[in-house]
């Protein structure tokens, strides 16, 4: 029996079948092989180890396994991008895949056919897989804790994920704990048509400080840090209740690559993302999927709801009792095609604006809810500055004008082109702004800058040739108008009251400021808006008859509808004059277009 190896530098060790050792010393400029088709997997005390020069002593497994062929999914389907894995279970079936089986990095549970109870699975090797379930396997993984550390090289596919739902798995996850400790590695990757159930669970994903990886591409974006802690995609449920979760990075529960609706539920869970490391979201819905906040806490540092429908409806449907604590915003919006944002009974407190807007057409729905903001703005709907992830900067556009586009109507919100807000029984203070322009800044970015990283994860470069320029894609939608230009805001109150500025307003970064790039990308929405009158940017504003909008400064709208019973004050009992195109106008019951501004003497 072979107890003890010594792997010298000039004679490669072939490594045909599993050993069990209890010695191993690794000589520097040492190799390990094994066949093709096959990996190796070191454990140590069953804990699963890179393998690198090094003495090592006391329960030793080198263990031969067969590689798992992961076919594409998520955002790979389109470029056919696939990869072999390294992995501890394949469950297909229901059937134990003994080819794909790591044992030895299995403890404290014997891994059953439907159920694993009680498991221990540990490892610091990059890019390693726990548990893959595929085909119509129907399992349960319970009262198991999973520390992974190290960097997964693609998360969009799911590598070195703790648990791996593809096909149509039903899975539930329940009474488990996750610590990650790694660069772009999830602790669970949810995809196919599975539906997965996860209750009374924790996740830990912290990146160490220092890491060489060069997250350059996401900064357009908004993001900054090095890992997301679960991720979502194809056509996929999954439901989180009573779970807990804390990052550092650029997310913690993300959809990236649906392809038909996918729907994640989080109900009575608390999620906090924070550190000087990260900035990014709460949940990110991007593509036609729902997702819903129930009765959670969501406390993160960057944007606690990120909804981006591209080109399509997205539906974060419902934020629904939850507490919402944004340490910039509240919920971002953006390159969204006629989404649906719903809150309801939820409280949002923020250090910047609840509401960021930008780049789309949405409707937002608040119902029976407060908003308080660090800014005193509520809405902020501004011009896009977030180019894309492949851009080297965003051009501001300073001394340059906003030109009235002929026979554009101010004075109606459309369905499909424009923001509305609905306020339903809510008592708000703070302003609402709207100073989108026709100038589309974000035209003038300079391409290419998402790196060799991503370029090797697609397949294909994102720099630009030289002789071919590309063009920042404008997309034609709704007659010729792309969400990116400028929107008309509708306001409407129903049994609500506002104390503040309703308003068409410009934005101005800070002085001086000239481009945003990766270096300074905290500057992306970083504006002060000002009340000023509308060029394009319309600012429709209806009460019906048992609201009231206080106001607290100068406020210029295009359309005002006021029904029997309504009530427009000024704050603090100062008087308030409204005249229409230049023309003094009682306040009374009615409808009014035109430039309209209410002024407070």
């Amino acid at each position: 029996m072979l107890v003890r190896k010594a792997v010298e530098a000039n004679f490669p060790w072939f490594v045909d079948h599993t050993y069990h050792l209890y010695e191993l010393d690794i000589k520097p400029g040492a190799t390990l092989t094994c066949p093709e088709g096959k990996f190796l997997t070191l454990t140590v005390n069953g804990v699963g180890r890179t393998i690198q020069p090094g003495s090592y002593k006391g329960d030793i497994y080198v263990s031969v396994t067969d590689s798992y062929p992961m076919a594409p999914h998520g955002l790979m389907v389109s470029t056919g991008k696939t990869t072999s894995y390294k992995q501890a279970v394949v469950i297909r079936d229901n059937q134990i895949q003994q080819q794909y089986f790591v044992p030895a990095i299995l403890q404290d549970a014997e891994v059953g056919e439907r159920v694993t109870d009680g498991l221990y699975l540990a490892s610091t090797e990059e890019d390693f897989n726990g548990f893959i379930l595929e085909g119509k396997s129907e399992y349960t993984i319970r009262n198991s804790r999973f520390d992974m550390e190290g960097m997964g090289h693609n998360d969009w596919l799911g590598i070195g994920a703790a648990i791996t739902a593809i096909d149509d798995a039903r899975v539930t996850i329940e009474n488990c704990g996750f610590h990650f400790a790694g660069v772009t590695r999830c602790a669970l990757q949810v995809g196919g048509h599975s539906d997965v159930v996860v209750r009374n669970c924790d996740f830990i994903n912290i990146s160490p400080d220092g890491s060489d990886w060069v997250d350059d591409f996401s900064w357009g974006i908004g993001f900054r840090g090095h890992n997301r802690i679960n991720q979502f995609c194809d056509s996929a449920h999954v439901r989180y209740e009573n779970c807990r979760m804390h990052g550092n990075g650029w997310g913690l529960l993300s959809i990236d690559g649906s392809f038909d609706p996918v729907e994640m539920i989080v109900k009575d869970c608390h999620l906090t993302l924070t550190g000087p490391l990260g900035h990014g979201y709460g949940a990110f819905n991007i593509g036609d999927n729902h997702i819903v906040y129930d009765h959670s806490v969501v406390d993160v540092y960057g944007y606690p709801v990120l909804l981006m429908g591209m080109e399509g409806k997205a539906v974060f449907d419902v934020i629904n009792g939850c507490e919402i604590t944004g340490r910039r915003f509240g919920a971002m919006v953006i390159d969204d095609d006629n989404s649906v944002l719903n809150i309801i009974d939820s409280s949002f407190r923020t250090g910047k604006s609840s509401i960021c807007m930008k780049g789309s057409s949405t409707v937002v729905n608040i119902t029976r809810s407060t908003l308080i903001s660090g800014n005193g703005t509520i809405l902020q709907l501004m011009d896009c500055d977030e180019s894309g992830m492949n851009i080297q900067n965003y051009p501001i556009p300073v001394g340059v004008a906003d030109v009235a586009i002929p026979g554009r109507n101010l004075a109606a919100v459309s369905p499909t082109e424009d923001v509305t807000i609905n306020l339903t029984d809510c008592s708000l203070t703070g302003n609402f702004f709207n100073s989108t322009t026709n100038i589309r800044a974000y035209r003038n970015a300079v391409l290419g800058g998402m790196g060799k990283l991503c370029e090797g994860i697609f397949g294909y470069s994102l720099v630009p040739d030289p002789d071919k320029p590309l063009e920042i894609g404008i997309q034609d939608r709704h007659n010729g108008d792309d969400l990116k230009g400028p929107k008309n805001l509708g306001l409407n109150l129903s049994g609500s009251t506002v104390t503040g500025v309703i308003s068409s307003a410009t934005q101005a970064y800070r002085d001086g400021l000239t481009s945003i790039t990766f270096a300074n990308g905290a500057e992306l929405s970083n504006v002060t808006q000002t009340a000023a009158k509308p060029v394009n940017n319309g600012v429709v504003v209806t009460l019906d008859g048992n609201s009231a909008w206080t106001v607290t400064g100068t406020s210029y709208l295009t359309a005002l509808a006021l029904a029997e019973g309504a009530v427009l004050t000024a704050v603090d009992g100062k008087a308030l004059t409204m005249t229409v195109d230049g023309m003094a106008t009682d306040i009374q019951p009615g409808r009014y277009t035109g430039l309209i501004e209410l002024t407070v003497i």
